[in-house]
């Protein structure tokens, strides 16, 4: 980090902006004098938050700002800025360069800036804290500076080298705090004297209020309890009216309506009960909502479980299906390519049937012709042939259906056979599943019975849970009280440790004085104590004997005069303030002697009412041996007058009869600690901390006792929830797999119900073919029968006719074998279309039951994604359970509230009904006494009336709100108590409530805010002491290198000699001065003060070299501090300078050439034009 550039306007004598570019290295500033040179140095110290007008060169704040010249107007404001490098973030901020600006108006107002953004002193104050940067580190040297160094004050040039050793912060921290407890300080003395006032006013103002609240609540009861006497006369009357004046039938139906009202009354009680016991019911069964909702959970993952194993089933059925689609399908390729083979073979036997048809149809026409020549036999003849042919054809028709029915059966029989197979399969299914069924049930049994086993255990044993809960809620209570009275009694004795230690509620010079003997043992010596520590005082005498004492409380007894003396000395030295000491060897009192103390209320001579070392007799025979403590004012008045005013006397309240016949008295302030109770109040707080601490551990020990105790109950209840647990998943889970195989058993025995129909379906189709084929066999043997007997009949008459007929019967022949042929034909083409037929009806089966198995794969998909859904749900139910059971307890509480609302309208029923039970009991009677005196009732009731309206200016219409008695007699003696009551309270003020209340209101919050307080002022102690310890060892291990530097530097620019740094007092190394001792070569040791002013001038600039190459700063400003110098030691300086140029920018303001030569950059500062300084710069290197 280094200076970059320092910019000036308005600032003194540059009345332009000016500008100066600084590089690392040396920069020096020259110029004659009044040139305005120093002005750069006072503009950066200025910068760097000098609020000194004085060290500025000036008398008030507008002198910093251009005042003009003949020539130019003055300027209304000044503005300087430092743009620093700070690339190897030296500075806390997060940038490379800083400008820090400071602007001044003529006004008076002024703004400090970092990086053009307002900020506050302080922050650039911390921002430059211990980099050696400052108005008042070493960073800026002057004249003033050198002198401050110089100074013959040691203690003067402390600053400079704190400012080296890195503690500045430190003090200024430390300072901070140190106000900040002064300021604590002050806050808890102005806050105990408010809590004394407030105490003082506290306890007469709650008597008065407590006693205007009696009375409000006397005045409101009496009211609530004569108003409703009153009401209950008017009532009486009014009905003793009505009874005089009304029918028997009205009497009557009145009663009838409150019988009426009575019956709806108690329905609606009975009905409240039965609403209380549904919510006892529902309350319970919230409170088992945790325990079940476990249950369900894990019925509904068990159910989870199986829906995926359902799942899994499916999906293994369905790739089945698809398998054996797969399979169906390759069966419908064969059987297509069989129907294309027979639709082949059709096609070419339809053309072979054409070729035989046109030659039978052309034997046939040429046997037509022949026969027409033939004689009648032979017409008969071929009659008998043509019904040969015509049988012939039946019997081929007839053996084919036949053959289609063989084909027929053994397709049926092939059916059968398949489905007999499926059904044994189906059979052997259902048979192990039934099987397995059976041994899931007596599992799901064997688990229902364990189950209820365990649930009436748990029962049986959750009351002694309930009850061993409340009884560990009870043993925590009283633990947390416990806990919470030693932590109030210990923060209470911290405190008071603290001001002990402290020394708080002495004088500040007794505090002073007690600190400086903690610390110097010298001092210490000889020194007793304070008088206040020095006895012992019982309680109920603390008041008198401190008001005996007074001021002398605080006196110091010592063991002579001369130590008395000697801190005396010490007071004044120092200016500590007065102390009064009671030297043992001087002090020697006397006790009161032959003096008349017979009378009642005397309680004794204050010294023998208080304990002390018998080596203080003489002091306290002083101070307390000629009071007399009292009772009261009564005795003490008594006992003075008795021996003529010949002593002191003091009541335990402290009021005071002087000898001289004076008396003071008058309200004692109530101090939260005074210093003559806090030593038995620490005692006292010590030993109550004891036995607390005895009760609570006795309490704990107690309550582990009884954990361990009921650790065998609660491991058997925890066991049993488990087991519990475990087997309402198991149960769950058999569940769901009994009802999973009662559903497989049902769906195999409905498979084999179905399978069974088939076959019996199939055997019938079987048996019905069968029969049709019988019949058909017995038409072929007959026509075979009547073939062969016509056969006969032609080859007879052939063997008659044999040449005509050899040509018929070959034509006839041709005829019957084309026939054949074509019959043969027609027969091929049938049994190919038949098994065409067939193939079509099996590919439309395999397709069919293609169909149903995609429709299964469907149907299966479809209920996966049931299921699915099915999980989802289940898993949303257990998100709604959970919540269920986190809502469970404001529901409780709400169904508690609800219930004890209910048990409250029901008594206010059963009251009711009690009440309008005694009416209708009266109506009863006044029915019987309905009589005499009209007038005399009328003129009561007129009396009632007026009467409530001179009281409470009320009318019956206007008294609605109020209760009607039901007791005359004793509410009329509850009247008269209340009015006794009333007028024994005697003067009332009604106003001290609302003012007690306030009052108390603020005692609370201060008493809060002394709380806060003292532990805040503990805190800032501990900071302090921090502090200190931090800022001793950093400065000793800094001054040390100084001093070693300071030697070294002081030979080489000296050529010899010695120098040393020295602490006035190493005991106290942050507050003692710090003297220089220099010899320079050839001269003998001497004190500053003895050297010439070049000597002095070249050590001071020894001191700063020191300081530096331990604490190198970024930058240095010189102001013309060699100026005493001769040019030898100038040279030496120049030399020097640049051997610290490496690590510190130096700019150095100059008149001296050897200073000059040094530099790197010159700039020369003129005044070309009268009273403005003017800029020139020139780079040497």
């Amino acid at each position: 980090m280094y200076l970059k550039r320092l910019e000036l306007q308005g600032f003194k004598s540059f009345a332009d902006k000016t500008v100066l570019e600084f590089m690392p290295g040396i920069t020096t500033v020259i110029g004659p004098n009044g040139s305005g040179k120093s002005n750069i140095s006072d503009a950066i110290r200025w910068v760097l938050g000098e609020q000194s007008i004085k060290s500025l060169r000036g008398a008030k704040s507008e002198d910093i700002i251009f005042a003009g010249t003949q020539n130019r107007k003055s300027l209304g404001f000044a503005e300087a800025s430092l743009v620093f490098n700070n690339d190897d973030g030296k500075l806390p901020i997060e940038y490379a360069e800083v400008t820090v600006t400071r602007r001044i108006y003529r006004t008076g107002e002024t703004g400090y800036f970092i990086n053009k953004t307002p900020c506050r002193l302080k922050d650039i104050l911390e921002l430059f804290m211990d980099t050696g940067i400052g108005k008042d580190g070493y960073s800026i040297i002057g004249q003033g500076k050198i002198d401050e160094i110089l100074s013959n004050k040691s203690e003067d040039r402390r600053h400079i080298f704190e400012e080296a050793a890195g503690i500045v912060k430190y003090r200024s921290r430390k300072e901070d705090s140190e106000k900040k407890l002064e300021r604590s300080k002050l806050n808890l003395l102005r806050i105990n004297d408010i809590l004394s006032e407030i105490e003082n006013n506290m306890e007469p103002l709650k008597i008065q209020s407590e006693k205007a609240k009696k009375f409000l609540s006397l005045r409101e009861e009496l009211k609530g309890i004569e108003v409703g006497l009153f009401l209950y006369n008017i009532d009486l009357y009014k009905e003793r009216l009505e009874k005089i004046t009304a029918d028997e039938d009205i009497m009557n139906s009145t009663y009838e309506n409150e019988q009426k009202s009575q019956e709806e009354k108690n329905e609606k009680k009975n009905k409240l009960k039965v609403e209380i016991n549904n919510l006892i019911e529902e309350i319970e069964s919230m409170q088992n909502i945790g325990f079940e909702s476990s249950n369900q959970i894990e019925k509904i993952n068990s159910n989870i479980n199986v829906s995926e194993e359902r799942i899994s089933n499916i999906q293994e059925n369905n790739k089945r299906y698809e398998t054996e689609i797969a399979e169906i399908n390759d069966k419908i390729v064969e059987l297509e390519e069989e129907k294309k083979q027979k639709i082949a073979k059709k096609e070419n036997l339809f053309s072979n049937k054409e070729k035989f048809e046109k030659e039978l149809t052309e034997k046939e026409e040429e046997l037509k012709q022949l026969t027409a020549k033939l004689s009648d036999k032979q017409l008969e003849i071929e009659n008998k042939k043509k019904i040969i042919e015509e049988n012939t054809d039946r019997k081929y028709e007839v053996q084919n259906d036949i053959n289609t029915q063989d084909v027929t059966i053994d397709s049926v029989e092939k059916n059968i056979k398949a489905k007999t197979e499926e059904l044994e399969l189906t059979i052997s299914e259902l048979d192990g599943a039934r099987l397995k069924k059976s041994e899931i049930e007596q599992n799901f049994i064997e688990i229902e019975s364990r189950r209820n086993k365990l649930k009436n255990d748990l029962s049986e044993i959750e009351n002694k849970k309930i009850e061993a809960d409340n009884k560990i809620k009870s043993f925590e209570t009283e633990i947390n009280t416990l806990g919470q009275e030693i932590r109030i009694k210990e923060a209470r004795l911290k405190f008071l440790e603290e001001t002990e230690k402290e020394k708080e509620g002495y004088t500040k010079s007794v505090k002073s004085l007690l600190k400086s003997a903690d610390m110097n043992p010298e001092l210490k010596k000889g020194l007793h104590d304070v008088v206040a520590n020095l006895l012992n005082v019982k309680k109920e005498y603390e008041v008198a004997i401190e008001m005996s004492l007074g001021a002398s409380l605080q006196n110091v007894v010592t063991e002579t005069e001369q130590e008395a003396k000697k801190l005396i000395e010490y007071l004044r030295k120092n200016n500590l303030g007065r102390v009064t000491f009671l030297p043992i060897s001087a002090v020697k009192g006397k006790k009161l002697e032959r003096v008349n103390l017979n009378i009642n209320g005397v309680i004794g001579i204050a010294s023998d009412l208080v304990q002390y070392d018998k080596k203080y007799d003489g002091i306290f025979n002083n101070l307390l041996g000629r009071t007399v403590i009292v009772d009261d004012m009564e005795a003490g008045i008594a006992v003075a007058k008795k021996n003529n005013y010949s002593f002191r006397v003091v009541t335990l309240k402290g009021d005071i009869i002087n000898s001289s016949g004076a008396m003071t008295g008058g309200s004692v302030q109530t101090k939260t600690v005074n210093i003559l109770g806090r030593s038995r109040e620490i005692e006292e707080l010590k030993e109550n901390l004891n036995k607390l601490n005895s009760s609570l551990k006795n309490k704990e020990k107690e309550k582990e006792e009884y954990l361990a105790s009921i650790e065998e109950l609660l491991e058997t209840i925890e066991h049993l929830e488990s087991n519990l647990q475990e087997i309402d998943i198991e149960y769950a889970t058999q569940k769901q797999k009994v009802e999973l195989i009662s559903e497989n058993v049902d769906k195999l025995t409905i498979r084999m119900d179905k399978t069974k129909k088939e076959i019996e379906n199939l055997n019938n189709q079987k048996n019905d073919i069968a029969e049709n084929k019988e019949k058909l066999i017995e038409d072929l043997a007959k026509l075979e029968k009547e073939i062969q007997t016509l056969n006969l009949v032609v080859e007879e008459f052939v063997k008659l006719n044999k040449d005509d007929q050899t040509y018929i019967d070959n034509l006839n022949m041709d005829i019957t074998n084309l026939k054949i042929s074509v019959s043969s034909f027609e027969e091929s083409e049938m049994s190919i279309d038949e098994m065409t037929e067939r193939i079509n009806a099996d590919i439309e089966n395999n397709k069919n039951s293609i169909k149903v198995k995609n429709e299964q794969i469907e149907q299966n998909k479809q209920e996966e994604e049931n299921l699915r859904a099915q999980i989802e749900e289940f898993k949303v139910k257990i998100i709604e359970i959970k919540e269920n059971v986190k809502n469970s307890g404001s529901k409780i509480e709400e169904l508690k509230k609800s219930k004890n609302e209910k048990n409250t309208e029901l008594e206010k029923i059963e009251k009711e009904i009690e009440e309008q039970f005694g009416r209708l009991q009266d109506l009863k009677e006044q029915l019987v006494k309905i009589d005499l005196k009209k007038n005399k009732t009328s003129q009561d009731l007129e009396d009632v009336i007026n009467r409530m309206w001179e009281e409470y200016e009320l009318t019956p219409n206007n008294a609605e709100g109020f209760v009607k008695t039901t007791d005359p007699a004793k509410t009329q003696k509850d009247v008269n108590y209340l009015r006794n009551q009333i007028r024994d309270l005697g003067s009332i003020n009604i106003d001290s409530i609302k003012e007690y209340q306030t009052l108390k209101e603020r005692y609370d919050f201060m008493c809060e805010q002394r709380l806060d307080l003292e532990n805040s002022m503990t805190k800032l102690r501990n900071v302090i002491s921090e502090m200190i310890t931090i800022m001793k060892a950093q400065f000793k291990e800094k001054f040390k290198l100084i001093n070693k530097n300071f030697d070294e530097v002081f030979k080489e620019l000296f050529g010899g000699g010695k120098a040393e740094l020295i602490l006035e007092n190493e005991d106290d190394v942050l507050n003692c001065g710090i003297d220089i001792r220099v010899q320079p070569p050839g001269k003998k040791l001497q004190n500053m003060t003895l050297l010439s002013g070049g000597e002095k001038a070249f050590t001071a600039i020894a001191i700063l070299f020191a300081i530096l190459k331990i604490n190198p700063a970024p930058f240095c400003v010189l102001d013309e501090i060699e100026a005493a110098l001769d040019d030898v030691n100038v040279n030496r300086y120049a030399e020097y300078l640049k051997k610290f140029a490496k690590d510190t920018q130096f700019l150095v303001i100059t008149h001296r050439k050897g200073t000059m030569e040094a530099a790197d950059t010159v700039y020369g500062i003129t005044m070309e034009e009268n009273g403005i300084s003017k800029l020139l710069s020139m780079k040497l290197k």
